[in-house]
């Protein structure tokens, strides 16, 4: 049965090449949309992180810094009860380069505090006028860029400080997110804080980084959802593209299977080798998918972060799907009457 599995495989190469190539396709997106789906997820942990803080001390009833907006007095952070407490100002802004204009998130910080940026280039911002952007905006050390009304010089990059589906984060001195957020220096969004929590000043509360994590994570459920959607239209859309061509053989190969029933063949073998024709295909198409998905990834605006457990995964699932789909392809061998091989035979 191996034999003739592969014959046929040889003898219709053309249309199992399309079919593997056309289903490749469709693995590769679904490789890149669990890479997207896993950095919605990881992407507001790991900036989060990044912040260096245990505690987020915020207005009360805010629930998170980069979905609300409001301030308290900057010098309630005399009133909180922390080793270390440092203000800080997360606040819209957008940047320009040039003709090219993006959202950002402008990060406003004190040196040698929690809140600054994990440098990849450059330095930390020192003094007014001074920014450190993320590499996704693609501005370069000593380039300029504007910021609300202000003119700013790039000091540093950092790498993958995003939120929010990819909405980059840039950093400045304090008093300059100040201006930019509030126009006033008497206010802040909150204070970053590590070691044990105490006294909070009036009209404050605490958020944790989970907290913090769980409420950027929140706009994209929808997103995500959609693109699950999307992905179990893809699962389908490769089963249905290999259980065709397996379909297909099989009509093609009733007679052939007729005949060998005639001599003995069983139907069990006959199926596998229906069975084994889709598994192959499968298989060779995720392996190709993995290889075009990141030939395809530098398309994206998006960071694709691909689960090191997929590479497995997929192709596990990929079989299943392929045996299932091939399903129909095995009952016709089941039913062929091994009669129809001696059909208009004789005289």
């Amino acid at each position: 049965m191996l034999l003739l599995t592969f014959r046929d495989l040889r003898h219709r190469w053309a249309r199992f090449a399309i079919v593997t190539a056309v289903a490749a396709v469709v693995f590769a997106l679904l490789f890149l949309m669990n890479g997207l789906v896993a950095q919605f997820h990881r992407e507001p942990l790991d900036t989060t992180d990044a912040f260096g803080a245990q505690n987020w001390v915020l207005a009360a009833g805010v629930a998170g810094p980069f979905t609300s907006s409001a301030s308290v007095a900057a010098d309630g952070i005399s009133a909180l009860d922390a080793p270390v407490k440092s203000p800080i100002v997360v606040a819209r802004g957008t940047l320009h380069r040039g003709a090219a204009s993006r959202e950002v998130i402008v990060v406003g910080h004190v040196l040698r505090g929690p809140g600054g940026p994990a440098i990849t280039r450059g330095r930390a911002a020192r003094a007014p006028g001074e920014i450190v952007t993320d590499r996704s905006l693609k501005a370069r050390v000593g380039g300029e860029v504007t910021l609300g009304r202000a003119r700013y010089r790039v000091v540093g990059v950092t790498a993958n400080a995003t939120v929010l589906a990819g909405v980059p984060l840039v950093y400045v001195v304090l008093g300059d997110a100040q201006d930019i957020a509030f126009g006033s220096r008497r206010v802040v969004t909150g204070f970053l804080t590590r070691g044990a929590l105490g006294a909070l000043p009036p009209g404050t509360g605490s958020r944790t980084n989970d907290e913090v994590v769980a409420d950027t994570f929140h706009p994209l459920k929808n997103a995500i959802a959609s693109i699950d959607l999307v992905r179990a239209l893809l699962w389908f859309v490769a089963a249905m593209i290999i259980g065709a061509v397996v379909f297909l053989s099989a009509i093609e190969r009733r007679r052939d299977f007729a005949v060998l029933k005639a001599v003995g063949a069983s139907n069990a073998k006959l199926a596998v080798g229906l069975a084994l024709q889709a598994v192959l295909i499968a298989v060779v198409a995720v392996l190709v998918a993995s290889g075009l998905q990141l030939l395809l990834r530098p398309a994206f605006p998006l960071r694709i972060r691909v689960p090191h457990a997929d590479y497995w995964r997929i192709p596990i699932l990929a079989a299943i799907a392929a045996l299932a789909a091939a399903a129909a392809a095995m009952r016709s061998v089941v039913r062929t009457d091994p009669a129809t091989a001696f059909a208009g035979a004789g005289g």
